[in-house]
């Protein structure tokens, strides 16, 4: 399997634990979580819905990274999996960052319910939710208007991760979540 895969979805969606159950399923593959290459940043963090320049910056740099490490992992034979939120044209950044990797890119989107992300992704934080449900409406949104690229999977209905990870894998195979 020398390709890879970016996951996306809003909190709560399962992007980490279904990047756990594919990797499973290989001999040679990374997950990359991007949330923590984010806080490699030690001074200066800025939270990536801040909406401020060194908050993109931040945001642009993690991408990356987060595709240099693909690269390398490219590079060794091992296959990808970067676990990132990236919403309508976000994926543009991957488009250029990934560009001639010498390997399939796959977007998939994991929308769950909006309930079902909340329950996972909030832990019964107020603050938290509020921001789950705002991802959640934008990735909606941009579904809605045909500005997410790739694979969408509600994936509301999976008995659990694995389900998931098979119906990803199905989308991949089938070439539906190629990242052009």
């Amino acid at each position: 399997m020398n390709q890879v895969l970016i996951l996306t979805g809003p909190p709560g969606a399962g992007k980490s634990t279904v990047a756990g159950a594919i990797c499973e399923r290989f001999d040679r593959m990374l997950h990359i979580p991007v949330d923590d290459i984010r806080h490699w940043v030690r001074a200066g963090y800025r939270h990536p819905w801040a909406g401020d320049a060194q908050a993109a910056e931040q945001l642009q740099l993690a991408v990356e990274n987060a595709s240099a490490v693909a690269r390398n992992a490219i590079a060794r034979r091992y296959a990808a999996i970067i676990d990132d939120v990236v919403v309508g044209d976000a994926a543009q950044a991957y488009r250029q960052a990934l560009d001639g990797i010498g390997a399939e890119v796959h977007l998939l989107t994991l929308l769950p319910s909006v309930e079902l992300a909340v329950a996972r992704g909030a832990g019964g934080i107020a603050a938290v939710e509020a921001r789950v449900r705002a991802l959640h409406q934008e990735f909606t949104a941009a579904v809605a208007e045909g500005r997410q690229a790739g694979a969408v999977l509600d994936t509301s209905a999976d008995a659990d991760a694995y389900v998931t990870a098979d119906r990803v894998q199905d989308a991949v195979s089938r070439g539906l979540a190629r990242l052009a």
